[in-house]
């Protein structure tokens, strides 16, 4: 998987918040789409996925938008995903396309 510097960057730091702020609520982090098929544009966004242990307290909103607040500046583009545990694996059960379509190209970070 290929970032730009300033997609490595930005996932350095979001990864370093969260745990700051977060500590032991994140399973698992992943990259997916055309950044983990290295088949990206210059256009292209950094699609994360999160894995939470809970979304007590609107966890997965507070992850997400630290995640955006840290991309301010412009220089990354990320789209994350937040889903519990339970969440994902509720859509491996139903057959979800997203989740298959995730994958099969994920990049696992965390």
């Amino acid at each position: 998987m290929k970032l730009l510097e300033s997609e490595a960057r930005w996932l350095s730091d979001f990864l370093n918040e969260v745990e700051k702020r977060f500590p032991g609520t994140v399973e698992e982090v992943s990259i997916y789409g055309s950044k983990a098929r290295e088949d990206s544009k210059p256009e292209s966004d950094l699609d994360v996925l999160l894995i939470v242990n809970s979304d007590s307290g609107g966890l997965k909103s507070l992850i997400r938008d630290a995640g955006y607040l840290l991309a301010a500046d412009g220089n990354a583009v990320p789209s994350i995903v937040a889903y519990t545990r339970d969440e994902w694996d509720n859509r491996k059960e139903s057959g979800s396309g997203f989740r298959a379509s995730v994958e099969q190209d994920a990049v696992r970070v965390l």
